[in-house]
């Protein structure tokens, strides 16, 4: 690797882990107002859009581990914003769905995110024109599906026409 080439990936993976770290400290902050963690609070959005899925589907989604989903599962589960239950068909199974409590905090939080943009980064994004907005956009789908697996490709997009159409 050339002298160039460190320096353009040293800046690129170092402004990626700063921005996501970034977002990363907001959204602890902003779940902790609903004695949350983001993991916590990601756990909600996921299973509103799709409830009842495996644990091991959760954890794909979450881009976790099995071990750390099963953690945080278990201490959902004691605040009563989600349940698991085995699967009837197969008992090796465990499939999680969110309470009502759940779905709660859910549109708590759902409702704070459209009052103000809670992310720095968002904030941002939105002062660029609309055209910049859209190829920034196009270039981040790029890499994410150049880098991403399918089945999480395809969960993001179906995710997001769930929302679009829940907007409407």
């Amino acid at each position: 690797m050339n002298k160039k080439n460190i320096v353009e990936n040293h800046r690129f993976v170092h402004i990626l882990k700063g921005l996501y770290k970034s977002m990363e400290r907001e959204w602890d902050i902003q779940a902790q107002q609903y004695d949350l963690t983001n993991a916590h609070q990601h756990v909600l959005w996921i299973l509103y859009l799709e409830d009842g899925m495996k644990l091991s589907e959760l954890a794909a989604r979450g881009l976790w581990n099995l071990s750390t989903t099963h953690d945080i599962v278990n201490r959902m589960v004691k605040k009563g914003l989600i349940t698991k239950e085995k699967d009837i068909r197969d008992g090796r199974i465990t499939r999680v769905y969110i309470t009502e409590l759940g779905i709660q905090q859910r549109n708590a939080m759902k409702s704070d995110f459209e009052k103000s943009e809670v992310f720095r980064l968002m904030k941002a994004f939105h002062k660029l024109e609309e055209h910049d907005q859209k190829k920034l956009q196009e270039l981040i789908l790029f890499l994410s599906e150049e880098v991403l697996d399918a089945a999480y490709m395809k969960y993001l997009e179906s995710s997001s026409q769930q929302l679009e159409a829940e907007s409407k």
